[in-house]
């Protein structure tokens, strides 16, 4: 059996190998990665997700896909959230979080920024536009 850190790399290193099957051209880089906490600790969760996911909003496609990974991950039972669980999607949920109660979305929030301190580990990081 896993532990939680363990099962946080793991599913961050999978969704950024998802995410940048093409490492000259990354879709998911570190600098999105590491935007989100500081929105996540000054907004919260749910603004956080309003604001990354945004449609038509090209410039933060990055934003959106690690909101996607967040979403993704906190979806897995075990996670401990298993009233979150089997809703991959940002916008399902958020929707599910803004109805829900205050402690699960305090955990989630928890959860979320224990598992981007992965997230932005593994991504890479870009230099002009160029992966390293």
């Amino acid at each position: 059996m896993q532990n939680l850190d363990q099962l946080r790399a793991a599913h961050a290193l999978a969704w950024v190998n998802t995410c940048n099957p093409n490492s000259t051209a990354p879709t998911l880089v570190r600098r999105d990665a590491a935007k989100l906490p500081a929105m996540l600790l000054t907004n919260g969760l749910l603004a956080a997700f309003a604001f990354a996911c945004e449609e038509g909003k090209d410039p933060r496609a990055g934003l959106k896909k690690v909101c996607e990974g967040i979403a993704r991950h906190l979806a897995e039972p075990s996670t401990g959230l298993p009233e979150l669980a089997g809703i991959a999607a940002p916008d399902k949920l958020a929707a599910k979080l803004a109805v829900g109660g205050a402690l699960t979305l305090q955990r989630a929030t928890t959860e979320s920024l224990a598992y981007l301190a992965y997230l932005k580990r593994y991504a890479p990081k870009t230099d002009n536009g160029h992966a390293e």
